[in-house]
């Protein structure tokens, strides 16, 4: 995992380094917090987890995960010499607006992570053991917000907006005049077709 990186989007999206986010032991039900007593300090031990529950909101750009949204988590926990690693995947289902057109779009996030948590973590490297249990909701959160598109399109040849009178140009040409190209620009022209036409469906 690209740490630091996801560390800087977290932070803009208002969520606090791993460290700083020790779980909550208040008795309240908590649909990624697990116990790993039957884990921990017993070396190849391991078990698997599929979690399910609401997400607060995770936003970059125009790309959002609603406050609500079900957040997935399936993974599986193992016990190593330095505490618990946990291994698996993260998904979660967002919507956007397509960069050329302004048409909404709507897409998933699903990637994988691969994180450590100890009992003494370290800033920027492990999450916390606490009570023998391991809060998971961060980890897919930071994972799911690296993922997540920073200027998504609804389709690899949409043909955007006319900059003169807006019309959608996927619907049909208006009716402005062309504009004159400068011959200067044309390679450049070419490589921003080239990148538009490699471009995937979201």
């Amino acid at each position: 995992m690209r740490h630091w990186e996801g560390v800087a989007r977290a932070n803009a999206a208002g969520l606090r380094p791993c460290c700083g986010r020790v779980p909550s032991y208040d008795g309240v039900v908590k649909a990624f917090v697990v116990t790993i007593a039957d884990l921990i300090h017993r070396p190849a031990a391991r078990r698997a987890e599929s979690l399910h529950g609401p997400t607060a909101e995770l936003i970059v750009t125009a790309t959002v995960v609603a406050t609500g949204s079900t957040l997935d988590v399936v993974c599986v926990l193992a016990a190593v010499s330095d505490g618990i690693l946990a291994t698996g995947t993260a998904g979660a289902d967002w919507t956007s607006t397509c960069r050329r057109c302004l048409q909404p779009i709507a897409g998933r996030a699903e990637v994988d992570f691969r994180e450590m948590y100890s009992e003494k973590p370290v800033e920027g490297d492990t999450y916390p053991i606490v009570h023998d249990q391991v809060d998971l909701e961060l980890v897919a959160r930071e994972a799911i917000l690296l993922d997540l598109p920073l200027a998504p399109v609804c389709r690899p040849g949409c043909a955007g907006l006319c900059p003169t009178c807006g019309t959608d140009l996927n619907d049909g040409p208006c009716t402005c005049a062309p504009t004159a190209t400068d011959a200067r620009w044309a390679a450049l022209d070419g490589l921003r077709a080239g990148l538009a036409a490699s471009e995937p469906d979201v």
